[in-house]
C-alpha cells in the first residue's frame, strides 16, 4: 500500500532534495512552516499523482523553473508568506491541472492572469502600487521620460553655464545657479528611472521587490527628494527676496550675496539630511521609499492592511476541499507621516507664500503705474503680469495636483489607480525643472540681447522720457530682474 498523504510541517526541514523520491502515489503534501529556502528542479519529479501542496511559511527565496514539470495533476497550491526574490516567467510551467493557488506574492498571480479557470487567492493585501507589467505602463510615458529628463538636464546645465559666465555675481544670479543645480538633479533622476524601465522591459514586475530594495532605487529616491525640495525652497527664497526689494526697497533685511550663499549652503545641508533619513529606517518598517516603483514616496494612497488566515478543510481521501479566507482584522493605515508632512504640508505652505508674494508684488506694480499715462509702461505692466501668472501657474501645475490628490486619498475620499504614480512622476513633478531655465535664464538672456537694439532705436527717435516714468518704473525693473 502506497503513501497518500504526508504531513511534515514544523520540523526544521531545510531541503526537499531526495526526500520525496519514490513516493509516486502521494496525493497530499504539507511541508509548511519549515526552513526550506530553495525549491530545486527535481524535488517533485516522482509526484505524478500529487494534487494538493502546501509549502507556506518557508523562507523560500528561489524556485527553479521546471520544478513542477512532473506534477500535471496538481490542483491546489498554498504558497503563503514566502520570501521570493526574482521570479522567472516560467516558474509555474507544468501546472496544467491547476485550479487554485493561494499566495501572498502578487507576482505569482500575475503569471496566472492568462489562465481563465485558475483562481489566485491573495492571502495578504496587494499594494496599490503593484503592477503586472513594466515600470512605465505606456509608450507615451517612456518617450516623455527621456524627453523631460534630457530637457531638464541639458536646459539647466546651459542655464548654469550662462549664469556662471556673467561678470557680476548678484543675489538673484546666485539663487538661480542653485536652482539650476537642483533641477539638473531631477533630470538625472528621470534618466535613471527611464533607463530602469528599458532594462527590465515587460518582465519588470518579476523583479519589482528587488528593484525597490536596491541601492540604485534608494539613491534615485534621494535625488528626487533633494531636487524637488531644494527647487521649491529656492523658488520661495527668490520670491521673498524680490518681494522685499519691491515693497520695501530700503529694508535692512534684503539678502546680500554673502547671506544668500550662507542660506543656500544651509538649505542643501538640511535637505541632504532629510533625504537620507528615510533610507535609515528598518527595511520592514513601512517607509518613505518603499511605496512606489518609481522610488518616490508621494502620499497618493491610503494603504490597506489586512490580517487573516487561510482555512482549508479536507474530507475523506482528500477528494473534496473547502477553502476559505477568514479575515481577523482589517485596518486602513495612511502613508508614512514623513511623506505627508513633506509633500502636502511643507510644499502647500511654500506655494501659498509664493502666491501671496506675487499677488502683492503685482498690486504694487499696478499702483506705481496708475498715475503714469504712458502706453509703453502699460505694455510692460501687462508683460510683467503675464510673467507672474506663468510663474505661479507652473508652480500650481507642479505641486497642487500632488497636494490635492494627497489630501483626497489620505482622507479616504478617493482611491487612485496604480498607474497614476508613473504619470505624476513624468508629467507633474518635473514641470518646474523643465520650465525654470526658460523662466529665469533664457527669457532674461534674450531680453538682454534685445536691449542694445532698443537703446539705439530710442536714441534715434530723440530719447524723450518723463521723470515720473523713470522713477515709477523701478518696480518693473525689479520684477524683470527677477526673471
Amino acid at each position: 500500500m502506497g503513501l497518500y498523504q504526508l504531513w511534515f510541517q514544523v520540523n526544521n526541514l531545510v531541503s526537499l532534495d531526495g526526500m520525496l523520491d519514490g513516493l509516486d502515489e502521494l496525493e497530499h503534501l504539507n511541508v509548511s512552516s519549515n526552513d526550506i529556502r530553495h525549491l530545486a528542479k527535481g524535488d517533485f519529479r516522482d509526484l505524478r499523482t500529487l494534487y494538493f501542496l502546501d509549502i507556506s511559511n518557508n523562507p523560500i527565496v528561489q524556485i527553479d523553473p521546471g520544478v513542477f514539470l512532473n506534477t500535471a495533476h496538481l490542483e491546489f497550491i498554498f504558497m503563503v508568506d514566502l520570501q521570493l526574490h526574482s521570479i522567472k516567467r516560467n516558474v509555474l510551467t507544468g501546472l496544467t491541472s491547476l485550479k487554485a493557488i493561494s499566495t501572498s506574492d502578487n507576482r505569482l498571480c500575475c503569471l496566472l492572469d492568462e489562465r481563465e479557470n485558475v483562481t489566485c487567492a491573495r492571502t495578504s493585501p496587494t499594494s496599490p502600487l503593484e503592477t503586472c507589467g513594466r515600470l512605465y505602463p505606456s509608450v507615451v510615458l517612456r518617450i516623455a521620460g527621456w524627453i523631460i529628463g534630457l530637457t531638464s538636464l541639458v536646459g539647466n546645465l546651459t542655464a548654469l553655464i550662462l549664469r556662471v559666465r556673467q561678470e557680476q555675481l548678484t543675489v538673484q544670479t546666485l539663487l538661480i545657479m542653485n536652482l539650476a543645480v537642483a533641477d539638473c538633479i531631477m533630470g538625472i533622476y528621470m534618466i535613471v528611472i527611464t533607463s530602469v524601465d528599458i532594462y527590465f522591459g515587460n518582465l519588470y514586475f518579476l523583479s519589482a521587490p528587488l528593484w525597490r530594495q536596491s541601492y540604485l532605487c534608494k539613491f534615485s529616491s534621494f535625488l528626487a527628494f533633494l531636487s524637488s525640495e531644494c527647487s521649491v525652497f529656492t523658488l520661495a527664497i527668490m520670491t521673498v527676496d524680490r518681494f522685499i526689494c519691491i515693497l520695501f526697497p530700503f529694508s535692512v533685511y534684503r539678502l546680500t550675496v554673502k547671506s544668500a550663499g550662507t542660506a543656500m549652503v544651509f538649505l542643501w545641508l538640511v535637505m541632504c539630511i532629510l533625504s537620507i533619513i528615510p533610507n535609515l529606517v528598518p527595511a520592514d518598517l513601512p517607509g518613505f521609499y518603499g511605496l512606489s516603483d518609481v522610488c518616490v514616496g508621494l502620499p497618493l494612497h491610503a494603504e490597506s492592511e489586512e490580517i487573516g488566515r487561510l482555512v482549508y478543510t479536507v474530507e475523506r481521501r482528500y477528494d473534496k476541499f473547502l477553502i476559505e479566507y477568514v479575515v481577523e482584522e482589517h485596518t486602513v493605515r495612511p502613508s508614512w507621516l514623513y511623506a505627508i508632512i513633506t509633500f502636502i504640508g511643507v510644499n502647500m505652505f511654500l506655494f501659498m507664500v509664493i502666491l501671496v508674494c506675487y499677488i502683492m508684488m503685482f498690486i504694487q506694480v499696478m499702483r506705481s503705474t496708475q498715475s503714469v499715462a504712458n502706453a509703453a509702461l502699460r505694455n510692460r505692466e501687462i508683460k510683467v503680469a503675464r510673467k507672474m501668472a506663468f510663474i505661479v501657474g507652473t508652480d500650481f501645475a507642479c505641486w497642487m495636483p500632488i497636494i490635492v490628490m494627497g489630501i483626497l486619498t489620505q482622507s479616504g475620499l478617493v482611491v487612485l489607480p496604480t498607474s497614476l504614480y508613473a504619470w505624476s512622476v513624468i508629467f507633474i513633478i518635473p514641470i518646474n525643472s523643465s520650465i525654470n531655465p526658460i523662466l529665469y535664464t533664457f527669457v532674461n538672456y534674450i531680453e538682454n540681447k534685445k536691449k542694445p537694439q532698443q537703446v539705439k532705436t530710442n536714441s534715434k527717435g530723440g530719447g524723450r522720457t518723463s521723470k515720473n516714468v523713470s522713477v515709477n518704473d523701478t518696480s518693473l525693473t525689479e520684477i524683470n530682474a527677477h526673471h
